[in-house]
């Protein structure tokens, strides 16, 4: 690839993309503050605050959708809630109702540089500095990026639903694996993506395809799809909704919670305290956090949606959420672990913490910590006179409730406290050790 890459709107403007990865969104009080913020094109405000990353790649830039209610498109195709797809140089990114073009950056070097702020009326927007957004990577100390290491696993992971061209990489340390037909197969290690072999041709993505059409158990006539099978996501996509086959898997469970921070949440829970788990995949970690509170629980519960996956550890009552008396029963377990609830048993979740029966572990799919609070401040239940609350309001409540967030942060597993900023936005920023 020869110099960096740009995205360029309908009106001329461009950004170019110096730094990755990149959230594109919308600037909103008390919300992050995107890397590229395109609320100037976007006059019905359709954009959500994190509407999508973009992570480098040899062949363009990865799309992932965090998960909007307004949707991504790349190239004409609707990602779904979390997916992720390669975007190719000249082809075309919406999010919302906004259309860019993947383009190279006119009559630039290569540069590392932090962005400068700059006026869309003189055809250019960028991030306003290097102190807002996501910090720069590790690998933007120097011009050369080293080779990633090769790490074998310690321990096992279910690869159930990998092709055989992915078992290898996966099995050598890579938390990712994409095969696009006519390029060689791409491995992520520490965050880095790099090339192995030689090109792959239609007949080995043909097969890695049908592996994952088996594995998410859909017909040979579906174009695209995406789920979880054992610890991995797995995504593909085929022609005509795209030029070339490709099967994107990602490792959804190989980051240990760690002891140190695991024994600080087992010391908050078993205290009575609540801690809200926010991940694309929270049973995972409420598996590690279960078998923990194993020696100390007389009466764990659990209490999960219907489409929940039927996942229970083991010891512990499952109660099914929407059943008639469910939410009571669970309310009295010690502790109580909570998976993927509704609006309505959530607010009844959040109305109770927190609880005098025993510490409470919830675990909400969200792509990031402020947005599973967000999540949370939206389902508490309304108050007052006028039956309305003040957002500001709700997050202090939320605070209280939740004093507790464990999330993943650049690859590993964060527990922070949660409280609210003078402006009314999240902050992040207790010390792990404050939970000990």
């Amino acid at each position: 690839m020869n110099g960096p890459l740009a995205l360029r709107a309908s009106d001329g403007a461009t950004v170019t993309l110096e730094r990755y990865p990149i959230l594109l969104g919308r600037a909103t009080p008390g919300g992050a503050v995107p890397d590229v913020d395109v609320s100037h094109l976007d006059p019905q405000e359709g954009v959500d605050n994190r509407h999508c990353e973009l992570f480098l790649e040899e062949a363009g830039v990865e799309v992932h959708d965090l998960g909007g209610v307004s949707g991504t498109w790349v190239d004409g195709r609707r990602l779904p809630p979390g997916g992720r797809v390669v975007l190719p140089i000249g082809g075309t990114l919406r999010v919302a109702g906004v259309q860019l073009t993947l383009v190279q950056a006119p009559g630039r070097a290569a540069s590392l540089l932090p962005p400068v702020s700059m006026s869309p009326s003189l055809g250019e927007w960028r991030d306003p500095g290097a102190s807002r957004g996501v910090p720069l990577p590790p690998s933007a100390s120097s011009a050369v990026t080293p080779p990633p290491v090769e790490v074998p696993r310690v321990s096992g992971l279910d690869l159930t639903g990998a092709p055989l061209l992915a078992r290898p990489l996966l099995e050598s340390g890579a938390d990712a694996v994409r095969l696009v037909e006519g390029f060689p197969a791409q491995a992520r290690r520490q965050g880095v993506f790099a090339s192995q072999h030689d090109p792959l041709r239609l007949g080995e993505i043909e097969d890695a395809v049908r592996t994952v059409r088996r594995a998410l158990e859909l017909g040979d006539e579906e174009l695209t799809g995406w789920g979880y099978v054992g610890d991995l996501h797995l995504d593909f996509i085929t022609p005509p909704m795209v030029e070339r086959p490709m099967v994107g898997l990602v490792v959804s469970g190989a980051v240990d919670i760690g002891s140190e921070i695991l024994a600080a949440v087992e010391k908050v829970v078993s205290g009575g305290s609540s801690v809200l788990v926010a991940a694309r995949r929270p049973q995972l970690a409420l598996r590690a956090i279960a078998e923990a509170l194993q020696e100390r629980s007389t009466r764990p519960r659990l209490l999960q949606g219907r489409g929940a996956g039927g996942w229970t550890p083991a010891g512990w009552a499952e109660l099914i959420a929407g059943a008639e008396g469910s939410l009571e029963a669970a309310l009295q377990g010690d502790p109580l672990l909570v998976l993927d609830l509704g609006e309505e048993e959530l607010s009844g979740i959040l109305k109770a913490l927190p609880r005098a029966e025993g510490g409470t572990v919830l675990g909400l799919d969200a792509a990031s910590a402020e947005a599973a609070l967000e999540i949370c401040a939206r389902a508490l239940p309304e108050s007052g006179e006028d039956n309305c609350v003040a957002p500001v309001m709700r997050r202090q409540e939320v605070a209280r409730r939740l004093p507790w967030v464990l999330f993943l942060e650049l690859g590993r597993w964060q527990l922070k406290g949660a409280s609210i900023k003078g402006s009314g936005g999240w902050s992040l920023d207790s010390a792990t050790g404050g939970a000990s």
